[in-house]
């Protein structure tokens, strides 16, 4: 049997933008890397050479902290 999770118990837990603290859009992304690189050159870092990303409800979120990282080691 599943356990019922109580939203509010989860929401207590986590601020409300806690999860979303760290997570940029593709648009901030560009500003970050100071528009250097163009949307194409993005989605290859992403889907040919595993770019740091979450898709959520269609638009790709970057953990910002893994990104620099990423692009440090790239």
């Amino acid at each position: 049997m599943l356990a019922k999770i109580n939203k509010s118990e989860v929401c207590s837990k986590t601020s409300d933008n806690q999860l979303f603290d760290n997570l940029i859009t593709f648009e901030e992304l560009l500003k970050m890397l100071k528009h250097q690189y163009s949307k194409t050159t993005v989605y290859r870092w992403i889907y040919r050479e595993g770019m740091p990303h979450k898709k959520i409800k269609e638009k790709s979120w970057f953990p910002k902290g893994e990104v620099a990282q990423w692009l440090v080691r790239n």
